[in-house]
């Protein structure tokens, strides 16, 4: 039996809607080449997909990869972006084998580096169009701080959450395959705590502007009960 919990509706928002910053598993940054020695590997390449509900995204083909050896390097091996081609630069003396998975892994790692960006990219034009649309007002471009939005995967009790403080907006990975009125139901909700962080009066006048709320909240009442009967 599953011991995952499942998030709760709104009628309890606190248990789902909890804006405390997360503790995230996964790097925040992201350099221009990646590089890694030859006795590491990740085990996160199943993450990659070739396309989501909001965007299209081709992952590269690994036969126009172009492989560079280089005498300096004794251990380490890198990738990046050239003039539209891809380049992972390896030690003079690695093997065929070696050179192969070392391509898959960090031309995996570029991949889906760039898929994330153009994903929460999406996310952002998103909350502005429903800022503008819902709250007359530019809430993203308002915010002291900079907005940044995220894809998680350690957020399993909730939908989404929202420091104010730093910008950070945080939507589960779950929500990607959602309906396009559930994602904008749950994105409007967490800028909403950019200038409204309670659960309180004011923060469900604004809610209330949405027309899909209640169909929203019926969907991830449907979906939880789903997921709870399968554990």
């Amino acid at each position: 039996m599953s011991t995952n919990p499942q998030p709760t509706l709104w009628d309890d928002p606190d248990d789902i809607w909890n804006d405390e910053v997360d503790e995230l598993s996964e790097s925040d940054s992201a350099s221009e080449i990646l590089e890694v020695s030859d006795s590491h590997l990740s085990q996160d390449l199943d993450q990659l997909t070739d396309t989501s509900n909001d965007f299209v995204f081709t992952v590269t083909d690994l036969d126009s990869v172009e492989v560079r050896r280089s005498a300096r390097r004794k251990r380490s091996v890198s990738a990046f972006r050239e003039n539209g081609k891809t380049i992972v630069v390896v030690p003079q003396r690695m093997s065929q084998k070696d050179i192969k998975e070392y391509v898959r892994e960090l031309v995996g790692r570029l991949d889906l580096r760039e898929q994330r960006a153009a994903s929460t990219s999406e996310l952002l034009e998103r909350a502005r169009r429903l800022s503008l649309q819902y709250l007359d007002r530019d809430v993203i471009a308002q915010h002291p701080v900079p907005v940044i939005f995220k894809w998680v995967t350690n957020q399993n009790t909730r939908w989404g959450s929202c420091t104010p403080r730093d910008g950070n907006i945080r939507i589960s990975h779950r929500v990607r395959d959602m309906p396009e009125y559930v994602i904008d139901c749950i994105v409007l909700h967490e800028i909403i705590h950019l200038i409204e962080l309670h659960h309180n009066a004011h923060f469900y006048a604004y809610m209330d502007q949405y027309p899909e709320l209640e169909r929203a909240k019926a969907y991830l009442a449907g979906y939880t009960h789903a997921a709870r009967a399968e554990d």
